[in-house]
């Protein structure tokens, strides 16, 4: 039996604590099962086991018919998880499974393989749950045996003091609270969405409106902290579409990237994290790869390109600079707060309204 997991060596564990008692909210983008024996083998449990300081907290079981429903649900749902641009926005990498392996019931003949997919979990408990194992339980031969891989859980700290991207007053969405959003790509699991709303709070306030009819549209994006460009793209025209068979000639044409995101900008900062704008106007990107930038600085211009369903800026923030295989990490900002004059580090909100001081 061979267990494997994205992300592979710790999962970044949100905090929020109130009242005595902590709530932990964490994901597990991928778990992989594979039947490596020589056998022929029968799944019986799939658990996720929670500790707080080696004390065992709770557990979420996959047996029976649940476990069953789980199999023929990944096996068929799941496919497309093996290669291409789906398994490298979901999972970070091509080939973590494969499909062509998929088993559909509980039996895993030999090099036979099952998984799970985006396992949310929310818990609320005295104390951080600071590790999951993941035990799968299964026979051969008659004989039950069981195999573990266990995961820490850490509360990210940022290694820099970063600014947001955005001066004034910006409506926050998508962040990590949304968990139907950015949350479920590897990338994007901490990415941030930034908007505007108008005088009367609305970001749609008339009939027809067109991009530049926003008030976030063509608002200057900064440099979150100092940093070398390390990749940007200033040619993309587009609003693409969200519809696979529309967006394919975009893909062809243009590359992943430049398709999905528009104008960007990746931004390289010290001790290893990389910031990520996105839908930036076309031509008002004002840097170029190697340039040494200043936190504050101006990179371009907000706009609508891409995979964008309004105008707003794409943020994320991430341990590497490839979109496609760095990791998604939290950020937190040292110049913003609330509509209550309470100061904001982490966007932890969806729909948070804040603003810069």
């Amino acid at each position: 039996m061979q267990l494997k997991t994205i992300p592979k060596n710790f999962i970044i564990n949100m905090i929020n604590s109130d009242h005595g008692k902590t709530e932990s909210n964490f994901l597990l983008h991928g778990l992989s099962i594979k039947n490596n024996s020589e056998k022929d083998i029968i799944l019986k449990e799939i658990n996720f086991e929670l500790y707080a300081s080696d004390n065992f907290v709770k557990q979420i079981s996959y047996q029976g018919k649940a476990l069953d429903y789980a199999i023929k649900k990944f096996a068929k749902e799941c496919t497309w998880l093996g290669e291409g641009f789906g398994a490298r926005l979901f999972l970070g990498e091509d080939r973590f499974y494969n499909p062509q392996e998929y088993s559909s019931s509980m039996l895993l003949k030999v090099n036979q393989e099952t998984g799970i997919f985006n396992e949310y979990f929310i818990v609320i408990y005295t104390e951080i749950i600071d590790r999951l194992v993941a035990v799968v339980t299964y026979s051969m031969d008659e004989q039950d045996y069981k195999e573990e891989l266990a995961l820490p859980l850490i509360q990210y700290q940022n290694k820099n003091d970063y600014i947001f991207p955005l001066k004034g007053c910006f409506s926050t969405c998508g962040n990590y609270n949304n968990l139907l959003d950015h949350r479920q790509h590897y990338s994007m699991e901490f990415a941030v969405d930034m908007a505007q709303y108008n005088e009367e709070q609305k970001l749609f306030f008339k009939e027809d409106m067109q991009k530049e009819d926003h008030i976030i549209y063509g608002k200057e994006i900064i440099a979150i902290a100092d940093g070398e460009v390390m990749d940007c793209y200033n040619d993309f025209p587009f609003t693409s579409s969200w519809v696979w068979e529309e967006i394919k000639p975009y893909f062809d044409k243009y590359g992943e990237l430049p398709s999905q995101c528009g104008n960007y900008v990746s931004l390289k900062h010290a001790n290893g994290e990389y910031s990520f704008y996105g839908h930036i106007i076309m031509g008002s990107v004002a840097v170029n790869i190697g340039d040494k930038v200043k936190q504050g600085q101006v990179i371009g211009k907000v706009g609508h390109t891409g995979m964008s369903n309004c105008p707003h800026l794409h943020f994320q923030l991430m341990d590497g600079p490839d979109f496609s295989s760095s990791r998604g990490l939290p950020c937190s900002f040292t110049n913003i707060e609330d509509v209550c004059g309470n100061p904001v580090g982490i966007i932890n909100e969806n729909n948070l309204i804040v603003h810069t001081r």
